[in-house]
């Protein structure tokens, strides 16, 4: 097929398939295979999964299975809680880059540099240039394991409102903040005396002034 009728299949065909965003689930996919190197595509902005559905898509409509046998786009849970509201989503761990592993040759670097929304490889002259063992490893072993990263906006010293729970009522200080757990300690009165309880942060609220 000419250089120019799979660049037509890049525009056109894609144009009208539906991306599915769940395709990047990456729990569902293969293991490592032994065939091929990993390379990283520079994409334009907000282009990372676009260009991953394309490259699947060309992959399966023009018999490139041997050639492309994974397309990854690393992502990671977030917990963000700000405002007493916590808002869960799943974003990218490198935005603007997409991992491809690929029996590449010049054909297919052609192919690949020419997908919509491919800014270049990253490597020596924009060409394609393997990532090294270590370092995929590295990516390839957090996709495996599902991580989360909580934000919050809660100070050390800023001064909580319990909500929920036995101390319900009671407020304090924050001594200590555990975004990993999900907890933090604060220092609340009682009889008196200064006592630091563990608390959920579903169990808090900021004080509104």
């Amino acid at each position: 097929m000419a250089k120019e009728e799979k660049q037509d299949i890049i525009e056109e065909n894609t144009e009208e398939k539906e991306l599915d965003l769940d395709s990047t689930d990456m729990d569902s996919k293969e293991k490592l295979k032994d065939k091929g190197e990993w390379y990283i595509l520079q994409c334009y902005s907000s282009q990372e999964y676009k260009v991953k559905a394309k490259l699947e898509y060309l992959r399966e409509a023009d018999n490139l299975e041997d050639k492309i046998l994974e397309v990854l786009i690393p992502e990671e849970e977030t917990i963000e809680i700000k405002n007493n509201k916590r808002v869960e989503r799943v974003v990218k761990k490198y935005p603007g880059y997409v991992f491809i592993q690929a029996d590449m040759d010049d054909e297919l670097s052609y192919i690949v540099r020419r997908v919509t929304g491919v800014a270049k490889f990253v490597g020596a002259k924009n060409m394609p240039t393997p990532v090294k063992t270590e370092e995929i490893l590295k990516i390839l072993k957090s996709k495996e394991v599902k991580t989360k990263t909580i934000e919050v906006d809660f100070e050390i010293g800023e001064v909580l409102k319990i909500v929920d729970g036995p101390f319900r009522g009671y407020s304090g200080p924050i001594s200590e903040i555990s975004p990993d757990k999900g907890k933090l300690k604060s220092l609340i009165s009682i009889f008196g005396r200064e006592t630091p309880v563990e608390l959920d942060f579903k169990q808090v609220e900021k004080i509104v002034k």
